[in-house]
């Protein structure tokens, strides 16, 4: 039994092979004399020799007897990282990478430790290489824009890493990569900072494709719970607002603003149509937010009701005409 666990090792699966380990319990060898077979004793004896050159002898032979068992790969990689030779270390880090996400946030960390290219490190497995990218991002690191590109080229990212790498563009305020990453793969299927934006309000049902705002009648609201940002070059625009209104009641009804300009907002029942609003985004401005908004009501009868439809809010830049 002995025996065939360290043999086991070096070729089944790591479950299959730990499962072996546990059931050869405690008698299982303590040294590699009783059970060369074993990489764990390879590496604790790797680990055990004050000689560097004998160490590194051992720690390969515990890597030839257990290639598949992370657990070793990574006493190995250790042994090099000590030594600053990542070089050495490199191959048995990603080879620990294709087989288990169990030491990603070591082998990461080592990574950019490394001195070499960040996306000649990319694992090959999506998820992985995704997990890569999380990691950089997280630590804002500025080779991340470059393993961005490698995984866009190659399509390993999906609609999660998509939105997140947008929002984390967005908010390091490089605009443009988001603005381009946002149109290129748009619609999401997750909102990010440059999709609509809805929250929640006890007395206004929201539903989206179109945009509909229910007011219960039970509330003076006040709605500024639904918002969008938009990533514009310093210049002119027209705001365009497809909408038409049910019933809405008081005399402060929904609108929509931009710059802390509005286009006037809509009371009663109105048919469907588009209203405009040109305005100026100065210099320094990157970015502009529009806004849905209902303030509150200063009368006594206050409490809005009634149907706010919104088939399509854009922004156009404005023709030569209107400048």
């Amino acid at each position: 039994m002995k025996r065939l666990a360290g043999l086991l090792l070096s070729t089944l699966s790591v479950a299959a092979a730990a499962a072996i380990l546990f059931i050869a319990g405690p008698d299982k060898p303590t040294d590699i004399a009783t059970d060369p077979l074993n990489p764990f004793h390879w590496a604790d004896a790797a680990e055990a020799e004050a000689d560097p050159q004998f160490a590194e002898e051992r720690f390969l032979e515990a890597a030839r007897k257990g290639p598949n068992v992370p657990a070793i790969l990574i006493r190995v990689a250790n042994f090099y990282v000590a030594r600053n030779e990542y070089n050495k270390a490199l191959p048995y880090l990603m080879r620990i990478i294709s087989l288990t996400q169990a030491y990603n946030g070591i082998i990461f960390n080592y990574y950019l430790r490394a001195g070499v290219p960040l996306a000649a490190l990319i694992p090959p497995d999506s998820k992985q290489s995704a997990a890569f990218l999380y990691h950089l991002m997280a630590r804002r690191h500025p080779e991340s824009a470059e393993v961005w590109k490698v995984l866009e080229s190659k399509n390993q990212t999906d609609p999660t890493l998509t939105r997140d790498w947008i929002n984390h563009q967005f908010e390091l305020r490089h605009y443009a990569e988001a603005n381009t990453v946002w149109k290129k793969f748009s619609p999401l299927e997750k909102p990010s900072l440059l999709d609509w934006r809805f929250t929640k309000h006890d007395h206004v049902e929201v539903t989206e494709n179109p945009i509909t705002l229910r007011f219960d009648g039970t509330a003076n609201s006040d709605f500024r719970h639904i918002t969008r940002n938009y990533v514009l070059t310093p210049g002119k625009y027209r705001l365009n607002v497809d909408w038409e209104s049910a019933r809405i009641t008081t005399n402060e009804g929904p609108f929509v603003q931009v710059l802390g300009q509005a286009i006037p907002a809509l009371l009663g029942t109105n048919a469907r149509k588009t209203d405009h609003l040109d305005f100026v985004v100065p210099v320094g401005q990157p970015v502009v937010t529009v806004t849905i908004i209902r303030r509150p009501s200063q009368k006594f009868d206050n409490k809005i009701q009634g149907t706010l439809t919104i088939h399509k809010i854009e922004i156009t830049p404005s023709s030569p005409d209107r400048q």
